[in-house]
């Protein structure tokens, strides 16, 4: 009888926040779990968000079978419009993440002018199914979005446990509660590998109750006289349910006020309102109406939850101090509480609204960072879990590489061994033959591909080393006119400066450039085999050169020939 061929490669999530995919082969058929997108770093300016090069994938897609995505997060399932015009095999997922996908799905191609066509496949959270002859097993976990789930994938040696985003919790409301009896029944039938998320697992203890808002932030409702205005993550939908329960304790009515309309928090109300089962446990008697904002009447009664992502919510705090949002403005009865942690890449901004709200005479709040813990597993959860499972292999994911580290000691610390546990990166292979994990490891080269509006891809580390340059030293435009025949100079040399040197301690520096460009224009005329894109790259090359040494500075440098 022939015995299964295991096989894993991460496309992405691996030494990085964000954009988790990965490629599960067993034998001939190939399964992608999660296509998300992750936020670049500050210095990527004017790139939208960066994916997963699927190169790999395109290459192979003949063999690729099913695609599941474990919870409704950008994260996980934000790349999935720009992969399914690659490789567009069916979808399976939970019934709200399903909506979610659906919703996103439909605005891609809506504002991108693409159109195709998909296929969603509906499960049960508890469901066991069977793809390409593969029987794929779900089980519920907690997460901070409702329909959130781990995977388990079965081959001759065991499962392949994919643990997603969790913790251990079991005082969580009914649609985040996790099924323990569902995993100990996968444990009971034996796990060849688990792949556990490892993003917290430097973290002491479990990460409940610390991941809860309420206890920190039920004194201030009780004290509050006017309006509270809250600021949360769209993606955060436990800590909506906590914010809207503390709203109804308090005799209050919630405002969603999501001003981006296609944030998560909007996208589940929306969805709410085609269910018979309630996605968050919110009375809608609880929920007041947006228009009421404006209104002075009752505004003691009203909590306003400001949502939104990472990199605009506080966009968004900045627009409402400065009175640009026709609702919603700031009095100085009202109550401001910033429960929106700062993450990478949002600092510069982040710190410029706090300092703002300040300068207002609202009452305000800000919870830190460590107030403010994510619902992901800390070492005691990944305990519980290594218990129920006992897996032979742990693999870690989802992380920087000193979280792989630090999920690696709590795997030893639960008894497996050092030769059990692979630690992989973006692009490696690992292989398991006969049940057991092999030595060598095949890779590839997997570079990230940037989004900036519509382009995919086509920003590339010269135009994002220009636009730092255009931050950092501005622009220097270059204009001259020759006549075409004779190639003589027919005009004045015009020199611009952007962002540059101020212009009044600039014209020495303008002098000298014009002298250069100028002599650089008298030599083109005798070199009759010169072509003109020679003297402009010269020109850029001489007068990059002068302005370095004169200023220091490394503006982008860009002459413009006309030729008449």
């Amino acid at each position: 009888m022939k015995k299964s061929i295991i096989k894993l490669m991460p496309i992405g999530g691996q030494a990085e926040n964000g954009k988790s995919m990965y490629c599960l082969e067993i034998d001939d058929n190939w399964f992608i779990i999660d296509a998300g997108y992750r936020f670049p770093e500050v210095d990527k300016l004017g790139v939208d968000v960066i994916i997963p090069n699927f190169d790999y994938l395109k290459d192979n897609k003949d063999k690729i079978k099913a695609i599941f995505i474990t919870h409704g997060h950008d994260d996980v399932m934000g790349a999935l419009p720009y992969l399914l015009q690659e490789v567009n095999v069916p979808i399976y997922t939970t019934d709200l993440t399903a909506d979610l996908i659906d919703q996103l799905l439909q605005r891609y191609m809506r504002h991108s002018h693409v159109s195709y066509k998909y296929k969603i496949k509906r499960v049960n959270m508890n469901a066991t199914i069977k793809v390409a002859g593969v029987e794929v097993d779900f089980f519920p976990i907690t997460h901070s979005i409702p329909g959130s789930v781990g995977l388990a994938f079965l081959t001759d040696y065991g499962y392949i446990v994919y643990s997603s985003e969790f913790i251990i919790d079991f005082g969580a409301p009914e649609r985040f509660r996790c099924n323990i009896q569902k995993m100990m029944e996968i444990g009971k039938k034996g796990v060849l590998a688990l792949l556990c998320e490892s993003s917290y697992s430097k973290n002491d203890g479990y990460t409940s109750p610390n991941h809860k808002l309420t206890a920190k932030i039920e004194s201030i409702f009780e004290d509050a006289s006017g309006r509270i205005i809250i600021s949360s993550y769209a993606q955060n939908a436990f800590r909506t349910q906590e914010i809207a329960q503390l709203a109804k304790k308090y005799n209050r009515k919630i405002c969603f006020y999501g001003r981006d309309k296609y944030d998560n928090t909007n996208s589940l109300m929306r969805i709410a309102k085609n269910k018979k089962k309630p996605i968050l446990d919110i009375h809608p008697a609880c929920i007041g109406d947006n228009n009421d904002i404006q209104k002075n009447k009752d505004n003691d009664k009203l909590v306003v939850l400001l949502s939104g992502s990472p990199r605009r919510i506080y966009h968004d705090i900045l627009d409402i101090i400065d009175g640009g949002d026709d609702k919603l403005k700031l009095q100085d009865s009202d109550t401001f509480i910033v429960a929106s942690p700062v993450l990478p890449g949002t600092e510069k901004i982040a710190n410029r609204a706090i300092n703002e709200l300040y300068k207002t005479d609202t009452h305000i709040h800000v919870l830190k960072n460590k107030e403010l813990q994510s619902m992901h597993a800390s070492e005691e959860d990944i305990k519980v879990l290594i218990q129920i499972l006992n897996p032979k292999y742990f693999v870690p994911i989802k992380g920087e590489y000193q979280h792989f580290i630090a999920a690696s000691d709590v795997a030893k610390k639960m008894n497996i061994n050092d030769d059990h546990i692979a630690i992989v990166d973006n692009g490696e292979m690992i292989t398991f033959k006969d049940g057991k994990l092999q030595s060598y490891r095949d890779s590839i080269t997997i570079e990230d591909v940037m989004i900036d509006g519509l382009g995919i891809g086509d920003v590339g580390v010269k135009v994002i080393d220009d636009r730092n340059q255009l931050q950092n030293d501005g622009v220097v435009i270059i204009g001259m006119t020759i006549d075409g025949k004779t190639r003589e100079i027919v005009a004045n040399t015009d020199v611009q400066t952007r962002g540059f040197i101020y212009l009044k301690d600039s014209e020495n520096v303008v002098k000298g450039i014009m002298n250069i460009a100028e002599t650089e224009l008298e030599s083109y005329k005798n070199k009759t085999e010169e072509d003109i894109r020679d003297v402009r790259q010269n020109i850029k090359d001489k007068v990059n050169k002068y302005i370095i040494k004169e200023t220091g500075k490394r503006p982008v440098i860009l002459p413009v020939i006309i030729e008449l």
